[in-house]
């Protein structure tokens, strides 16, 4: 590691173990775009300080295209055993255009170098993330328009509960996403901000135009505070939360999926391209990326910990310890954009077994919450309805008899207001229809949600 932006008042080489140790180049390389792109920038802002002159300024920013067009077709190799990415665009523009790359580090350094590309790769990736769970919306929206007459036992604690339309499920999957969206959009402000100029914590002695250099790198604002910049996570603090926000539904989403294929269910049919076997058992067919998304969510939690564990204690001022920063975001983010795009073909791909769907609604004990309310109608109190729909539920479970053929007389022993047509009840698509709130499972309701999620997600 032979060139280095510092080093003036050190007479020892560092040792090569500890070189390679606090090397975060094959961790921020992935920065490489957006510090070219901060590179332009201040090229500019120091030709209009008169750092650079119209030739040195043309000349820097040919360079740094040409930078660019290598990077983009692939081209591009930079030093493998650069102390980071930001030495070893420098050493590779000081190959080509001599010793006018050294003042491209004039009136900054790297905290605030660092700190803007790591916002930059920061608001360009929450960007690619919402698209991606858009993406995946449409296609759980689509699914929950194709089965939204398929009517199946809603659970809670994964005991059958009541009837619910399988639409309206999926429905709460676009909910929940859209939640994880709303954080995310939330926590972008963090990340759009101009640093440059704030140098290592006190502010540069160049005239910058940080305003301009704002908008030509599409950012709204200008920091206020540049010893704050130094030390300031706090937008990779929000992005992770926001990602393992992401994870935890992901991975609540994907249980409900294990749970529907398991063999009790067989209710959903997973694709094979999501599925993998068994290197001992023939007939396995093993939900694999349900599993690997399920426990994902580890991942997340585990890189948001890690990161505020990092700053626990840190002065306020940069310190070496950020340099762990880039580890936890790059895992999280690539991880949660990868899951997405699964997931997205999951769903695209899912099917739905409707005849078994009908099998697992026998269950007569999904009507008794439709019982009770059915006796309210009746004038009994709610506590005495709930009280006398239990013993029936019971009597059924005693018996082996169905509430649906059990006497009317006997029924009458129990709740004495009820009549003869509470054998309607009974009926699968009765129960939704007996639902008026808005956004229950009633069809009306299904479908109107449907409506309103294809007009948000065109």
């Amino acid at each position: 590691m032979t060139h280095k932006l510092w080093g003036g008042r050190f007479k020892k080489r560092s040792d090569p173990r500890f070189e390679r140790f606090s090397s975060s180049f094959r961790w921020d390389r992935k920065l490489l775009p957006y510090d070219l792109k901060i590179d332009a920038v201040h090229v500019r802002a120091l030709r209009r300080c008169k750092v650079l002159s119209a030739v040195e300024e043309k000349k820097l920013l040919s360079a740094i295209a040409a930078l660019c067009k290598s990077y983009q077709n692939g081209s591009l190799r930079l030093k493998e055993d650069s102390e980071d990415v930001h030495t070893a665009v420098w050493t590779k523009l000081e190959q080509w255009v001599g010793p006018l790359a050294d003042k491209l580090h004039t009136g900054r350094s790297r905290n605030d170098l660092v700190s803007q590309s790591t916002r930059l790769y920061c608001k360009d990736h929450a960007e690619q993330i919402l698209v991606l769970a858009a993406q995946f919306q449409k296609a759980v929206i689509q699914k929950a328009d194709a089965y939204q007459g398929v009517l199946i036992p809603g659970m809670t604690h994964l005991q059958n509960a009541q009837v619910l339309s399988l639409g309206h499920i999926f429905l709460a999957y676009a909910e929940m996403i859209e939640r994880s969206k709303s954080t995310l959009e939330a926590a972008k402000v963090f990340m759009d901000v101009c640093v440059l100029g704030s140098g290592a914590l006190a502010g540069v002695t160049f005239g910058l135009d940080q305003k301009r250099m704002a908008r030509e790198l599409g950012l709204s604002r200008v920091t206020n505070n540049s010893y704050d910049v130094s030390g300031d996570r706090d937008f990779l603090l929000n992005f992770l939360s926001c990602l393992a926000f992401f994870g935890t539904q992901i991975s609540r989403i994907a249980e409900d999926l294990m749970i529907g294929q398991l063999k009790g269910f067989s209710l959903v049919e997973l694709d094979q391209a999501y599925c993998t076997g068994s290197s001992m058992m023939p007939q396995k067919k093993n939900a694999d990326f349900l599993e690997l998304a399920r426990g994902a969510e580890g991942v997340f939690a585990g890189n948001l910990i890690g990161m505020m564990t990092t700053l626990k204690g840190l002065p306020t001022s940069y310190n070496r310890d950020l340099q762990w920063d880039k580890k936890y975001i790059f895992d999280s983010v690539e991880t949660c954009e990868t899951l997405l795009q699964i997931f997205t073909g999951i769903f695209k791909t899912l099917k739905i077994n409707e005849k078994r769907a009908k099998e697992l609604l026998a269950d007569e004990s999904l009507y008794a919450t439709d019982l009770a309310d059915t006796l309210v109608g009746s004038g009994v109190s709610f506590k005495a309805a709930h009280h006398q729909a239990g013993q029936i539920v019971s009597l059924s479970e005693a018996t082996g008899i169905a509430i649906s053929k059990i006497g009317l007389d006997l029924l009458k022993k129990i709740a004495p207001r009820i009549e003869g047509g509470v054998y309607r009840l009974f009926d699968a698509r009765h129960s939704v229809r007996m639902k008026k709130t808005r956004g229950s499972t009633h069809p009306d309701e299904v479908k109107k949600q449907i409506k309103r999620w294809k007009l948000s997600l065109r």
